[in-house]
């Protein structure tokens, strides 16, 4: 079955790829609330979007965007690299879980003969701390920051996941939850569908279709894969 949205049509999809943190993993509040309470430390006050609308970026390209952004001098590589770490040692503290949808979803994919595939901003570790094995039994390529020299928004991680996929480009569907990550999909040429988990309509409009929620996004997939 095909369908169209915003001029984008995808024949006989055989791959879904889904970034992790806010799409699989409920983890971006988590995440934006550790890097508000790093960055206070150094006198950058931030909110929640500051980190949302970064999402899916490498962890030390976002740092040093924000310092930026925020007219801040840009401190030296050693310091900004201890910033991650110290973000990543708070975001330990979180017990994180998946959205529960993801438990049907997964299954329903693969039910269909679809491969599925983990695309994310987050180091490779944390993929398997954070989704269930009885999740991880369905995926068949992660890729991760470890796996590529650029990030979202860059495309290499979408294009390095359709390779492992070993799928065309044509036959996969992305899903986001930020613009970084809508961005690099449309930049390797997928079809990309955004959910509204951390941020509104207005910032996912790059995408070829939005949903609002996970019961929304398990709908449409039932029908479209159909």
């Amino acid at each position: 079955m095909s369908y169209r949205y915003n001029n984008t049509t995808v024949l006989h999809c055989e791959a879904v790829c889904f970034d992790m943190d806010g799409v699989v993993a409920d983890s971006m509040h988590a995440h934006a609330q550790c890097w508000i309470d790093v960055f206070k430390e150094h006198g950058v006050h931030l909110e929640k979007t500051d980190i949302f609308k970064r999402e899916g970026m490498t962890g030390l390209e976002s740092i040093a965007d924000i310092f930026f952004d925020k007219g801040f001098a840009m401190p030296p590589e050693h310091i900004l690299k201890d910033l991650q770490k110290k973000k990543l040692e708070l975001f330990s503290n979180y017990q994180i879980e998946v959205y529960p949808q993801m438990f049907s979803i997964f299954p329903l994919l693969k039910s269909k003969g679809k491969k599925i595939g983990i695309v994310t901003g987050s180091f490779r570790y944390l993929v398997f701390e954070l989704i269930p094995p009885e999740l991880m039994r369905y995926v068949d390529v992660v890729v991760s920051v470890d796996d590529v020299k650029k990030g979202k928004p860059n495309p290499d991680p979408y294009i390095e996941a359709v390779k492992k996929l070993q799928v065309k480009p044509e036959h996969v569907i992305v899903v986001e939850n930020a613009p970084m990550g809508i961005k690099a999909a449309k930049s390797a040429g997928l079809f990309c569908i955004a959910i509204s988990t951390t941020l509104d309509a207005g910032f996912l409009k790059e995408a070829d279709v939005i949903m609002q929620d996970h019961n929304e996004l398990g709908a449409y997939l039932q029908h479209c894969l159909s």
